[in-house]
């Protein structure tokens, strides 16, 4: 309900009428930590959300109505039917073999890129990450990319945040997270002194719905979202300690030892609580991240604040 309902149930206003006819906007990944955010957002500014997920299309999940989607999987036609915007977040991490990853995560993202353009979705956000750039290492970052060129290149307007933070923490980070309020010795599995960029949530949400608002503007575009104030690698993980209220002794270890050691593990089948191919994304990062956006954030009235350090 819009403020001039609340106050006078027969008012009706220009702003409430607007606010109310902004159309449907499916996402894919909404149920995820980021996902959430933009869909939440975008609720709060008017917006139908359609969630699609693997669950049974006409349900309601955090009420959003549910449309039947499985990345990899062929897009059925009703799941896009009547949507005037998109906004693509979902990557199965569960994959560790490149065959699978591309398979699954790009070709399942050209499908769906495709199926919105035969719907005659033109609004459509891709959601990548800074761990795609042309030189990229890990699977991840080069999924991501080749992901986003299919994206730019239907029209997308593309965005690369850094590392999501906000009330409920910072995203990727969680199985640190608990080791630095857990333990008394925490083993850095990547170079301490790397440069991390943040992205807070409420920031980025707000690019997603500037882009659809005032699109065309980013369509085909490139967008860094991320603050230029980085934290090194550990001094993040102090933060998060002196948070807890602790102060663990932080052990540097050999990363390419970490990474071939959790391999091993993945490829027995176990699944350790850091993944390899996210230790090479995080050892072997874009120096320079933000130098490779084609348009400024700036546009859509967001800047992006730096992480807060406690």
């Amino acid at each position: 309900m819009c403020a001039s309902q609340a106050n006078d149930p027969d008012a009706w206003s220009v702003e409430c009428h607007t606010r109310s006819m902004r159309g449907i906007c499916a996402i894919t990944g909404a149920s995820g930590y980021i996902g959430s955010c933009v869909a939440n957002r975008l609720a709060n500014a008017g917006w139908e959300v359609r969630a699609l997920c693997r669950g049974q299309s006409g349900r309601k999940q955090s009420g959003f109505a549910e449309a039947h989607f499985e990345l990899g999987q062929p897009v059925a036609p009703r799941a896009l039917a009547g949507a005037d915007a998109l906004v693509h977040l979902a990557y199965d991490f569960s994959l560790t073999r490149w065959t699978d990853i591309e398979r699954v995560n790009v070709e399942g993202s050209r499908q769906l890129l495709a199926g919105a353009r035969a719907a005659g979705i033109d609004r459509i956000v891709y959601m990548s990450s800074i761990a795609a750039f042309p030189t990229a290492s890990s699977m991840y970052g080069r999924a991501k990319l080749a992901c986003e060129r299919a994206a730019l290149a239907a029209g997308a307007a593309a965005v690369r945040p850094g590392r999501v933070w906000g009330p409920r923490g910072a995203a990727t980070f969680g199985a640190l997270e608990r080791a630095v309020e857990s333990l008394p010795v925490v083993p850095l599995p990547a170079p301490g002194g790397l440069k991390l960029y943040f992205t807070h949530e409420d920031d980025l949400a707000a690019l997603v719905e500037g882009l659809i608002d005032l699109w065309p503007a980013g369509s085909g575009k490139l967008y860094v979202a991320a603050s230029a104030d980085w934290l090194e690698f550990e001094e993040f993980l102090r933060s998060l300690a002196l948070r807890a209220g602790r102060r663990p002794r932080f052990v540097q270890l050999p990363w390419r030892f970490v990474r071939l050691g959790l391999k091993i593990l993945e490829d027995m089948g176990a699944k350790p609580p850091f993944r390899s191919d996210g230790i090479l994304s995080l050892a072997k990062g874009d120096e320079r991240p933000l130098a490779h956006a084609t348009d400024h954030t700036d546009r859509y009235g967001v800047s992006f604040r730096p992480y807060a350090l406690t």
